[in-house]
C-alpha cells in the first residue's frame, strides 16, 4: 500500500506526466514492481496512461472519491498561502479577486518586499474591462463578456480599451492564458492576472499580481507571467482541478 501511495504522489507531484523508470527513481523502487502496481492502479481508475509513449497521469477516481471534500472548499481560504507565496517571490502585491455574477470583486491581498503599490480593500468591486483580474473573467467565465456590455463601459484613462481594441485585447489573453492591466484604470498601476480552475475547470477565481508602471516593462511582464500561471496551477491542484 505504501508503495502504491508514494507512486500516485510521484505523479501527482509532477507538473508533466511521468514513465514507469521515472517514477521507479523517484520513489525508489524496481521497474518491475511499478508496472505491476501501475496496472493495478490503472484498472481502478487512479492512475491514466496517456498515449503510446507509456506515460502516466493521475485518474479521475482519485478527483471522483475527493469531489466532496473538494467542492466544499473555499478558493480565498485556500488560496491565501498561495498569495503570501507569490508575493514572497515576486516582491510585490499580490490579491485574489473572485466573480459575482456582474463585477470583479477583490478578495484577499498579500504584500511584498517592494510595498503596496496600490491598496484595494477587501470586497471592493474593480471595473472587469480595466483591470486584469476582471479581464481574466470576461473571457473564462461564461457569460461574464454579456454582463459587462449589458451598459456602457466607461474610459477611466487614455489607456482604457474600449470597442474593438478590447475585443482584440480579450483574444490576445484566451490564447496566451493571462491578462494585463497597463494603466487601464488608474495611471501608474499595471497588473497581471492568471484564471485559477477548480476540480470542475470552472474559473473561480483570479490570481493578480499589481505592480507600478516604472517596473512593468516586457521581460518583467514574462517574468511574473511564468510565476503567477505557476502559482495558479498549484492552487488549481489543491482545488482538485487536473490539467489534461
Amino acid at each position: 500500500m505504501s508503495h502504491a501511495i508514494a507512486i500516485l504522489n510521484a505523479i501527482g507531484s509532477s507538473r508533466e506526466s511521468l514513465g514507469v523508470n521515472e517514477i521507479g527513481r523517484r520513489v525508489g523502487l524496481h521497474k518491475s514492481t511499478v508496472s505491476r502496481l501501475l496496472a493495478t492502479l490503472e484498472r481502478h481508475g487512479f492512475v491514466e496512461r496517456l498515449g503510446s509513449d507509456g506515460r502516466f497521469a493521475l485518474g479521475f477516481e482519485l478527483v471522483a472519491l475527493a469531489g466532496p471534500l473538494i467542492a466544499d472548499l473555499d478558493v480565498v481560504k485556500v488560496g491565501r498561502p498561495t498569495l503570501v507565496q507569490l508575493a514572497a517571490e515576486t516582491g510585490e502585491t499580490v490579491y485574489m479577486a473572485v466573480w459575482n455574477g456582474r463585477d470583479t470583486i477583490m478578495m484577499e491581498q498579500a504584500m511584498g518586499e517592494h510595498g503596496m503599490a496600490q491598496y484595494v480593500r477587501p470586497g471592493t468591486a474593480m471595473p472587469a474591462h480595466a483591470s486584469a483580474a476582471g479581464k481574466v473573467f470576461l473571457v473564462f467565465v461564461p457569460g461574464a463578456l454579456h454582463a459587462a456590455l449589458s451598459a456602457p463601459l466607461p474610459r477611466y484613462t487614455q489607456f482604457t480599451k474600449l470597442g474593438s481594441d478590447l475585443e482584440e485585447e480579450l483574444n490576445s489573453i484566451r490564447q496566451r492564458g493571462y491578462a494585463l492591466n497597463d494603466q487601464e484604470y488608474e495611471i501608474g498601476s499595471c497588473g497581471l492576472a492568471v484564471p485559477i480552475r477548480d476540480v470542475r475547470g470552472t474559473v473561480v477565481g483570479a490570481l493578480t499580481v499589481a505592480v507600478p508602471k516604472y517596473r512593468f516593462d516586457a521581460a518583467r511582464q514574462q517574468q511574473l507571467a511564468a510565476m503567477t500561471m505557476s502559482r495558479a496551477e498549484e492552487l488549481g491542484r489543491r482545488l482538485g482541478y487536473v490539467v489534461r
